[in-house]
């Protein structure tokens, strides 16, 4: 009877792992992958699916975690990229449940770095046409009109003020209703919806599209129902400083998790950039384990000036920043 009942106990065992592995096969485009060597540590990066839309771009990630679902959610709220090397990210603050403007005196927290002074310089410039910094047209004629200010360090006084202004008002806007509330970007004499790109984005990849569709959903929304944190970070872009907002959601489904985070405005490099988490629980050498699946979707200016190699090239920088910071997660959860 015993024997019966583990021969049934490792049957079900099984199919439970066989239905992870078929649940991913049938999530991601990625092909070049093994099982074995995931389970072994290996972090498998590359590019999604080709997008018609000229200004987005597809990455997918898998990686095997050694600690439960539960462990790994909680370790990737906390985790930032601030301060690690090559990851570029020189600030990462929270948001509160209703912003207010202290949410963002770390502006006052940035280096004296080439990055930063190059990020001031645009911004003193942010009423021409090729400043390079992206946002609303009502945003640039704000400019040294805040009463913000007197944070201190290079970002200190009107730069730092407007900034602080920008994020706050946005962050304000996206927590009352969403995508839908954030003001458009004015770029090359056109005005562009953060939502309509994700829309743009999310259109190519359906498989993905539906199966976060309950996430998606979140972040139109606003009200911050479902959702775990909200951020902004100051980040390095080809050697210019930029902002960006983040929002993240995420739910416990039927043996593992979803996570959803929504870079949903940057004032360099990107106008929206997705990133959705699909985790499984696994067992590795009968320890807890879990399986991730990361896409990453981006839609940026820049990739819809870019062609051939130089557009190819760009994929490769991102793949390449996306695994260096799946590493240094993956290493302080050893």
């Amino acid at each position: 009877m015993i024997y019966r009942v583990i021969f049934l106990l490792l049957v079900s065992l099984g199919v439970v792992r066989g239905e992870v592995w078929g649940e991913l096969r049938g999530l991601t485009g990625l092909k070049n992958w093994d099982e074995g060597r995931l389970m072994g540590g290996e972090v498998v990066t590359g590019r999604g699916p080709a997008l018609s839309f000229g200004r987005g771009l597809a990455v997918e990630s898998l990686y095997v975690v050694r600690a439960s679902v539960g462990k790994t959610l909680e370790r990737q709220r906390q985790w930032t990229p601030e301060g690690r090397a090559g990851l570029k990210v020189w600030i990462h603050g929270g948001i509160s449940g209703r912003p207010v403007a202290e949410d963002f005196r770390k502006i006052g927290s940035a280096p004296a770095n080439g990055s930063v002074k190059a990020l001031v310089a645009a911004t003193e410039k942010i009423g021409e046409e090729h400043s390079g910094i992206y946002g609303s047209r009502e945003e640039a004629k704000g400019f040294g009109r805040s009463g913000l200010g007197g944070w201190g360090g290079p970002m200190g006084g009107v730069v730092g003020g407007f900034w602080g202004e920008v994020l706050w008002k946005r962050a304000e806007a996206f927590r009352a209703g969403g995508l839908g509330k954030q003001p458009g970007y004015f770029y090359h004499g056109q005005v562009i919806l953060a939502g309509e790109e994700l829309g743009r984005l999310l259109k190519e990849v359906p498989k993905v599209q539906k199966n976060f569709e309950g996430l998606i959903g979140v972040m139109h929304g606003g009200g911050g129902v479902g959702r775990t944190g909200d951020y902004w970070e100051l980040f390095d872009v080809d050697g210019v400083g930029a902002f960006s907002l983040g929002a993240v959601a995420e739910r416990v489904v039927d043996g593992g998790a979803q996570v959803f985070d929504l870079q949903y405005y940057g004032s360099g490099g990107f106008f929206v950039m997705a990133t959705f988490y699909q985790m499984w629980a696994i067992e590795v050498e009968g320890k807890a384990a879990t399986l991730v699946w990361r896409g990453d979707y981006l839609a940026s200016p820049i990739l819809g000036e870019l062609k051939g190699m130089e557009r190819m090239g760009s994929g490769a920088v991102m793949m390449k920043r996306i695994k260096q910071g799946v590493g240094e997660f993956l290493g302080e959860m050893r």
